[in-house]
């Protein structure tokens, strides 16, 4: 799947600006204005109407979600990529989805000050979400032990209608139903949009330098203080990063996220612990066993297998001690997936390496994982004719992988 266009204009000085639905940096070809695109929730986007003047507009909430589905079984991991839509609202006459409009048509960011009626929501996310669970899950084996989302990307489409005699799409400027049929009398209250995207000067919020980082990155960086920063609603958060202490000649530098968690009901607070519940065949001497333990996932978007791979051999090696405070010192990937994803996956990176299986259908779904605290750590990786090898571990991410992973 590729990702949607979006139409819109320079805060700065009015120029038009096509975006991507990935980016989050905004550097104005025309003013040299750099911004940084903020909301408080999940973006919100409408579809063009294709003749609007003089129609009174409604526009109808569809949620979309982009992302893979993981789902944990007693036999191993299954995955499932989706990309779907589904109307937020009861009214019968109107579409369940949007098909691939969203890929297809230049949308637009929902504004205060846009006309028309914007309906309001009748369906939450997380029952649409348990719906495609439900849907995609249909032909795997059961039981299912649990299920989590990995690089989901969801927002709020808004598509316009209007009724004369008819119901029509505003898209396509076509009637969707009879002669006679208009809008339904309930399920359609709403009213003008409270909500818009911020674009705020992409400046340190502790020190006032330039921040830098690729247009589609979620953590940002100051050089000049040396510090890291991460979206938290309309606002940057600092973040702690770490890079790998030992020299090599890195290529590149790739984010990953070191999670500390709770999991007392396991026991698995030490590399003592980890040894024993994944059945490692180390010997593991007593300084090595009080290591806490720590979960390891990419903080980038790839395939799945290739995700589950590498956030499995890192937990299992382990390697926090072997790095230290300070940002990469090189050309380094963007931060494309958000630690709250990292964290949904935790589960299933725990039953890829748990040891033994059979006990797993009893304790994986009455297990909680309560995230404590994060690092965003950079590895250094160097790059041959069709990999990025990490030098340390030998661990290898190809570069085809990647390209392809950069609609996820």
């Amino acid at each position: 799947m590729t990702t949607f266009q979006i139409e819109n204009q320079c805060p700065q000085c009015g120029a038009p600006a096509n975006l991507e639905e990935t980016d989050r940096l905004f550097a104005c070809p025309f003013c040299r204005v750099t911004s940084l695109l903020l909301t408080r929730d999940y973006f919100r986007y409408v579809l063009p109407a294709r003749n609007p003047v003089g129609k009174d507009l409604v526009y109808v909430p569809y949620w979309r979600f982009k992302g893979i589905l993981l789902f944990s079984l007693p036999a191993g991991i299954e995955y499932k990529f989706i990309d779907v839509s589904h109307c937020a609202t009861d009214a019968s006459p109107i579409p369940a989805t949007l098909g691939l409009r969203s890929q297809a048509l230049k949308l637009k960011f929902v504004t205060p000050e846009m006309p028309g009626r914007f309906v309001r929501l009748a369906r939450s996310f997380d029952d649409t979400l348990a719906a495609f669970n439900r849907r995609f899950s249909q032909a795997l084996p059961r039981p299912i032990l649990h299920c989590a989302h990995l690089g989901e990307s969801m927002s709020l489409m808004y598509s316009p209608f209007y009724a004369t005699d008819q119901l029509y799409d505003a898209v396509l400027d076509r009637p969707v139903t009879a002669a006679g049929g208009g809008f339904p009398d309930t399920g359609l209250a709403g009213g003008r949009p409270d909500w818009g995207v911020r674009f705020v000067a992409a400046l340190c919020p502790a020190c006032g330098w330039d921040l830098e980082g690729a247009r589609n990155t979620l953590a940002m960086f100051c050089r000049n203080c040396q510090s890291a920063w991460y979206p938290a609603g309309e606002a940057l958060a600092q973040v702690e990063s770490a890079c790998l202490e030992d020299t090599v000649e890195a290529g590149i530098y790739f984010p990953f996220w070191q999670i500390t968690c709770d999991l007392s009901a396991i026991g698995l607070k030490s590399y003592a612990d980890l040894a024993r519940i994944a059945n490692l065949p180390n010997v593991v001497d007593r300084t090595a066993g009080l290591r806490e333990f720590r979960f390891w996932t990419p903080a980038f978007k790839i395939r799945a297998q290739v995700f589950m791979r590498l956030a499995e051999s890192l937990t299992l090696l382990q390697a926090q001690d072997r790095v230290a405070p300070m940002l990469p010192p090189g050309p380094h990937h963007p931060v494309t997936l958000p630690v709250e994803e990292a964290c949904e996956s935790l589960k299933v990176v725990l039953a890829a390496f748990f040891k033994p299986r059979r006990v797993l259908p009893e304790m994986l779904p009455a297990l909680t994982i309560r995230p404590m605290q994060h690092t965003l750590t950079y590895l250094p990786f160097i790059e041959d004719q069709h990999d990025f090898i990490q030098p340390q571990t030998r661990l290898a991410i190809n570069k085809n992988l990647l390209s392809l992973s950069r609609s996820l």
